[in-house]
């Protein structure tokens, strides 16, 4: 009986190490195969990823790369579109001088790109698709600015504030509307398109009181030369005295009578 005892717990514990053996292994190549997917996934997204980010620097490089137009370039596109559309070539000119200084690859604060500094949503509503391309965004620029002086009647200070500050504060304000910025912008805007006509804005936008606000140190002090000749006290005139008149009376009845 002993030796019947001791062979069967020989025997429970070889199975019982077999079994430990079995699930060892068991979780070894399950760890081993874990690994080895994960590490296969991470290769991927890897590769991947250093695939997209060298799609980006291509591209990237692709578009610095892309000449860009010259000033002359620039000036005969705004010629000829502007030229179609009837708008002042100088006009559209100073326009982009003042709102990206000829670069078409220029962004705002706010968003607004390219040349004419058009917001997406406008360039959408223009159906201008590459709001950097120099061509595509003159001639949404340009459009924009016709619709913008047939629907104010060509009064470039309100055409100018609505480019700049849209439609909405242009019909709230009845006109140029009381913001820096925008009252700035036209006086910007017209003083490279007509020194004469940025005067006359002048005036209009800050009143004649207030015109050295936004006028040249010439015009303010031409101003002040009018003001001292309007207020001067007027110089006294030296008063004429007239003589009392001497009536002479009349000879009494009696010898008017008497004959010679």
């Amino acid at each position: 009986m002993r030796n019947d005892t001791t062979r069967n717990t020989k025997v429970r514990a070889g199975r019982e190490d077999h079994s430990r053996r079995r699930w060892l292994g068991l979780a070894v190549l399950t760890f081993t195969l874990g690994t080895g997917y994960l590490v296969a996934q991470r290769g991927v997204v890897d590769a991947v990823a250093a695939i997209a980010e060298e799609s980006e620097t291509e591209e990237s490089s692709s578009n610095s790369s892309a000449p860009r137009p010259t000033l002359a370039e620039i000036m005969a596109q705004i010629d000829e579109v502007a030229t179609r559309h009837r708008v002042p070539p100088r006009l559209v000119a100073a326009v982009i001088s003042v709102e990206s200084e000829f670069n078409p690859r220029a962004v705002s604060r706010r968003g607004a790109q390219g040349l004419m500094q058009l917001m997406p949503a406008t360039a959408a509503t223009l159906d201008v698709q590459d709001t950097f391309d120099t061509r595509e965004n003159i001639e949404g620029g340009v459009r924009h600015l016709r619709v913008l002086m047939d629907r104010y009647h060509n009064d470039l200070p309100v055409v100018l504030a609505a480019y700049n500050a849209g439609d909405r504060a242009v019909l709230n304000y009845r006109g140029v509307p009381p913001y820096r910025e925008t009252r700035q912008y036209v006086i910007r805007v017209l003083r490279r398109y007509d020194r004469d006509a940025a005067r006359v804005a002048a005036q209009r936008i800050y009143g004649a009181g207030q015109p050295g606000r936004a006028m040249a140190a010439v015009t303010v002090t031409r101003t002040r030369v009018t003001m001292i000749g309007i207020y001067a006290p007027p110089v006294s005139e030296p008063e004429v005295v007239v003589p009392p008149k001497v009536e002479t009376p009349a000879p009494p009845a009696a010898v008017l009578s008497q004959g010679p």
